[in-house]
């Protein structure tokens, strides 16, 4: 049985699952009723036997077989409904990598009575045929795009139904509070004590704030931060860059103003993704195309998450740096004075702002200087996969939809209210919950979630 009658739902559908281009396999999936009599019509066994007499989850070794002609020598797997991904019959085609061969055998099928799969429809129909809950399906997604390995752990923690357990142990907690409030307003004679039914909303106040909390730390880990390296010219600033790195990416040369444009790399602290920005140098620009550097240095910052505000050590502070030095900026920063190897020359800077000293060219201090990132954007703790819930825009609105109902709930009870206004909060709240759980979820919702995928998943 089906959650909705989806448009499309009765159609076998195919798709390359693998990357395309070269590669030591490549995988055409199908999915449907007709799934295994589609790919019965072009593949030729070792065996002589047809697909559709296989037992589930056997594989097949033969010929992919178009118009007579052998396209490549296959491995086919074929499972049964319901014991797969879709709860459909699904067929996979295992050939050789390359385009020219995967292709061919896509549009063999296609022409054989299969339609090509919409992004992420082989997962949207996991969860329409009841596999997979909406918050497991958007896990597979978290998995495929995971960037460190604390993002992919959360994903799996996701994957296995932790949030989805949570919001089902919600729904039944307002279910039964509703349960006795109904009663209350049918048997009007029935003592009730709204302080224990508001010690009850209470509780579930906190439970969802908990749930938003562990949503920030997941935030962080599945859309990274953004850190700017900025300073005026020839300070280290791509030295500082490629030391973080741990590798040369940036151009390094002692001729003030090497760097013109701003340069991006990613890398990961502690399981989180940052993204470095290594800027030009900020002063009054010498030509047209410092000035355009400067400008995407301001734009830089403007988009950062934590300014790193690089200085000469080995040099008196100059005038650029002191205007740096009392800038306003609209994110914190933090000090990072460099060439830490040379003989100090720079002035001593009051104490109120944090301060990192290093070494850029040696890799002296740049560990200390990624815990101080680490400790500044993330409290001082790396997110243990427990403590990271990996939830979208959306979902994080939900909950706060679901925080402000029991809110207005919790105060309709200490004002006195009756129980029929304090129940219209609560089932506001358990309607919205039940969006979470793709329970009451609108078609266009779907549609934007699974937008997201590939077309092969």
């Amino acid at each position: 049985m089906t959650r909705f009658d989806a448009p499309g739902l009765g159609d076998t559908i195919a798709a390359i699952s693998t990357p395309i281009g070269e590669g030591g396999i490549g995988i055409v999936r199908v999915s449907g009723t007709d799934a295994i009599a589609v790919v019965d019509r072009i593949f030729r066994a070792g065996s002589g036997q047809g697909l559709s007499h296989s037992e589930t989850h056997r594989l097949h070794l033969g010929r992919i077989v178009v118009a007579g002609r052998t396209v490549d020598e296959a491995l086919v797997s074929v499972m049964r409904a319901p014991h797969t991904y879709t709860r459909e019959d699904v067929v996979e085609v295992n050939c050789h990598g390359g385009i020219v061969a995967v292709r061919a055998i896509l549009d063999a099928l296609l022409a054989g009575g299969a339609r090509m799969a919409e992004r992420g429809e082989f997962t949207k129909r996991a969860f329409l045929n009841g596999r997979i809950s909406l918050d497991q399906a958007k896990a597979v997604l978290d998995i495929v795009r995971a960037k460190t390995s604390l993002g992919l752990e959360a994903a799996v923690d996701r994957l296995a139904g932790r949030f989805s357990e949570a919001i089902a142990g919600l729904r039944d907690a307002l279910t039964g509070i509703l349960a006795d409030l109904e009663a209350q307003i049918d048997f009007p004679d029935i003592d009730a004590e709204p302080e224990e039914i508001g010690g009850r909303v209470t509780d579930l106040r906190g439970t969802v704030d908990d749930l938003l909390s562990r949503a920030d730390s997941g935030r962080i880990v599945r859309e990274g931060l953004t850190v700017a390296i900025v300073g005026r010219p020839n300070v280290g600033k791509s030295t500082l860059l490629n030391g973080l790195l741990s590798e040369a990416r940036a151009i390094v040369t002692p001729i003030p103003g090497t760097t013109r444009d701003t340069i991006e790399e990613e890398t990961s602290i502690g399981g989180v993704p940052v993204r470095l920005i290594d800027t030009a140098g900020l002063r009054d620009p010498q030509d047209p195309v410092e000035e355009a550097g400067v400008r995407k240095t301001e734009q830089a910052v403007d988009r950062a998450d934590l300014v790193l505000l690089v200085l000469d050590g080995s040099e008196r502070l100059a005038d650029e740096d002191r205007e740096l030095l009392a800038r306003d900026w609209p994110v914190p920063f933090v000090r990072v004075i460099n060439k830490s190897d040379l003989p100090r020359e720079i002035e001593t800077l009051d104490s109120g702002r944090e301060t990192v000293r290093v070494s850029a060219i040696r890799g002296e201090g740049i560990d200390t200087l990624r815990n101080r990132l680490l400790e500044l954007l993330l409290g001082g703790e790396i997110p243990a996969r427990q403590s990271v819930l990996l939830l979208d825009h959306w979902e994080r609105d939900l909950l706060r939809r679901i925080r402000d109902a029991l809110g207005s709930a919790h105060a309709a009870l200490s004002e006195g209210q009756t129980p029929d206004i304090v129940s219209e909060e609560l089932r506001a709240a358990l309607q919205t919950a039940g969006e979470l759980q793709g329970i009451d979820v609108a078609e266009s919702i779907l549609d934007a979630v699974f937008s997201r995928f590939c077309v092969g998943k």
